[in-house]
């Protein structure tokens, strides 16, 4: 799964909604996230789409989460941009037996790429903004923590 610079601002810029706790505006937010206006315009204009972010007119107009920041995966971000959060690459988790794969039904890669994905996914479905707010540091250790615990994940070391 590649995450695209869209995806990857959009989270900053839903981070930084979680950070803040109320409206901002374009320009507020163009200010701390060091982006232009009118990229800020365009990914607000889909997150407002997807059903996560509130466009507020007039004067004391501007934009705020729709849910409380707790609530809203990065998973949920993603998905407002219209991609599936467990896209794959080379084999398709999504179609496993494509007819048109010459390994079809005899393809230990295809596995990998699957498990992969759904590793990926359930991080990103695990991960809130809130989340998102905490120091490099918190969340390593956070992450970590989902080592031994509901995704499964066993590093190579510690495999018999």
């Amino acid at each position: 799964m590649k995450i695209s610079k869209a995806e990857e601002q959009s989270l900053r810029i839903m981070a930084r909604f979680a950070r803040e706790g109320g409206q901002l505006t374009l320009a507020e937010l163009s200010e701390v996230e060091h982006l232009p206006e009118a990229t800020i315009a365009k990914l607000l204009g889909r997150l407002r789409e997807g059903g996560l972010v509130l466009a507020l007119r007039g004067r004391n107009g501007g934009y705020s989460l729709v849910r409380p920041a707790a609530e809203i995966s990065a998973a949920d971000v993603i998905r407002a941009l219209g991609r599936p959060v467990l896209e794959g690459s080379g084999c398709s988790p999504e179609q496993p037996n494509d007819s048109e794969c010459p390994r079809v039904g005899n393809c230990g890669l295809r596995s990998v790429w699957k498990h992969l994905a759904q590793q990926v996914g359930a991080v990103l479905e695990t991960m809130s903004l809130v989340d998102l707010c905490c120091t490099e540091e918190q969340v390593e250790a956070q992450l970590t923590g989902l080592d031994d615990g509901p995704l499964g994940v066993v590093s190579g070391s510690e495999r018999s």
